[in-house]
């Protein structure tokens, strides 16, 4: 485990929520190297608004906030609807995007949601941020580190803030579970968790850019400062398909690891003592 050294930042309390990811499609715009979802793109099935509305009254009373996922969410004809369905049972919404359709934000209801845009890199690789049209609207950039990125972490950070209204930079890693099976093991794409841990503490070390605060993936080895991230232990993820299948964990969805009902806070993580999907979150002093 590896504490951060944050003397130029101070750490922001987070609270893990009841979080549900809706796949809303399995079309998708990009292939990108080390997808976990790779393997359900072929399947060209949309979830239907119906079937969206009856997964959103089913889990209200349980979640505090939807992600739409995909494929690609900005290619579901009927998102703009969806984000009404969420806004009208007062839970966050979050859209995740690779950017590449970024203009149909602008057609979307006035309802609030926000915006995520997972990048591999800047200029380098199949998914660069230097392609994505720059927008008004608040965004956070997630940035995914592999071996042939790690050179690209400051210039996606200056692009963020050059071009994009960046409410936060994101900073997770490739775990390629679809692979090895296993979260802990490594492939020649991706970076340790110990090396991770290093590009980090270097990046926060050094980055002096003018965007004010930074998210980590804490990805099981990272310790907060202000709370004991080893303390949440149960899964509070659930998942869903166009299919209607469900999972629990995200990083069983190459797994297929099916479950019949998401039971929140109810499993012990399956890959480590406690939930590798904690975040960080640091402000700029």
């Amino acid at each position: 485990m590896f504490t951060l050294n944050t003397q130029n930042w101070t750490e922001k309390p987070v609270t893990p929520v009841n979080t549900l990811q809706v796949f809303i499609t399995n079309r998708c715009n990009m292939r990108c190297k080390g997808c976990f979802y790779a393997h359900k793109l072929d399947n060209h099935s949309d979830i239907s608004l119906d079937n969206y509305k009856s997964i959103v009254s089913n889990n209200s009373s349980l979640i505090k906030k939807i992600i739409l996922l995909g494929g690609e969410p900005l290619l579901h004809k009927n998102l703009g609807n969806i984000l009404i369905e969420n806004n009208k049972h007062n839970i966050s919404t979050t859209v995740y995007t690779n950017g590449r359709n970024i203009d149909v934000l602008k057609d979307l209801p006035d309802v609030p949601f926000d915006v995520r845009i997972g990048v591999f890199g800047n200029t380098l690789t199949e998914k660069p941020l230097s392609k994505i049209k720059s927008i008004d609207r608040p965004v956070k950039i997630v940035f995914m580190l592999r071996k042939d990125n790690i050179e690209e972490l400051n210039m996606v950070a200056l692009e963020a803030e050059s071009r994009f209204n960046c409410r936060a930079l994101y900073i997770s890693s490739i775990r390629d579970i679809t692979v090895t099976k296993d979260y802990w093991k490594d492939t020649n794409e991706t970076v340790t968790n110990e090396d991770y841990a290093k590009i980090v503490q270097k990046f926060i070390n050094e980055y002096n850019g003018g965007i004010k605060q930074i998210d980590i993936s804490t990805r099981g080895v990272l310790v907060s400062n202000t709370r004991d991230v080893t303390e949440l232990k149960h899964c509070r993820f659930g998942n869903i398909f166009p299919d209607n299948k469900k999972i629990i964990c995200p990083l069983d969805i190459s797994l297929n690891k099916t479950s019949d009902e998401f039971g929140y806070n109810k499993r012990t993580c399956n890959k480590h003592t406690h939930c590798v999907l904690q975040k960080i979150s640091l402000i700029r002093n």
